[in-house]
């Protein structure tokens, strides 16, 4: 994932003070994006903070057959570009607006200058940035050792947008299998399975689970 984004991830902003969160709003640049519209690409030297107010923001790598797999998406409260302020690194993927998208957009050297000021915001940042490498060494971990229908289920969670005990997640096939690192054949008898079982419903472009609190304990009784 981009910068180790996870959408599972509490947001960063919820994480700050009021006080920390108004001076990094205020020390950027809000950007507006209609829906679909790109706000950074892979490769771009492009150096800075961006803050989701509104909308949200997909994450997506384009294949050399020019097929384009997503990621992962991100929702208000979110941040991204962290790699680019500590490891001085590129944009990795390419990002676009899900609707109508708002980021405040905060430069490097106005954000070094928030950091030499507020001890605690480092700590902040890096607890979370530590949260997102364990997800990521956990996801590893997964890979290995967990049988298929567990690991898509474990990914489809992360991607739920609940509406009560009922939650849907918008995703292809083709992006689990990617994700995965499997084929579509295998992804799609892993999914069958689960629909079979009356875990999740399959759509076009979505996944539906009926019951959030039966999909999550036959997770958790598999990922022991």
């Amino acid at each position: 994932m981009a910068d180790l984004l996870s959408s599972g991830d509490p947001p960063l902003m919820d994480l700050l003070p009021a006080r920390l969160s108004r001076r990094l709003l205020e020390a950027g640049v809000e950007r507006r994006f209609g829906a679909g519209a790109r706000i950074h690409g892979r490769g771009d030297e492009k150096p800075g903070l961006s803050i989701i107010r509104e909308g949200e923001v997909r994450f997506s790598k384009t294949r050399r057959d020019g097929s384009e797999t997503t990621l992962t998406t991100l929702s208000p409260g979110h941040t991204f570009g962290e790699a680019t302020l500590f490891a001085d690194m590129d944009r990795a993927y390419d990002a676009h607006a899900v609707g109508d998208t708002v980021i405040v957009q905060v430069g490097k050297a106005r954000f070094d200058r928030i950091l030499d000021d507020e001890p605690a915001l480092a700590r902040i940042f890096l607890a979370a940035l530590t949260r997102r490498l364990y997800s990521a060494l956990g996801f590893l971990d997964d890979l290995r050792t967990l049988p298929l229908p567990v690991r898509a289920a474990k990914l489809i969670a992360g991607m739920l947008h609940p509406a009560g005990d009922e939650a849907a997640a918008a995703c292809r096939q083709s992006d689990l299998a990617f994700t995965l690192g499997v084929s579509r054949v295998s992804i799609g008898k892993a999914l069958g399975a689960l629909q079979d079982d009356g875990l999740i419903e399959l759509g076009y472009g979505y996944i539906t689970v009926p019951s959030v609190s039966r999909f999550g304990t036959w997770i958790r009784e598999r990922s022991d």
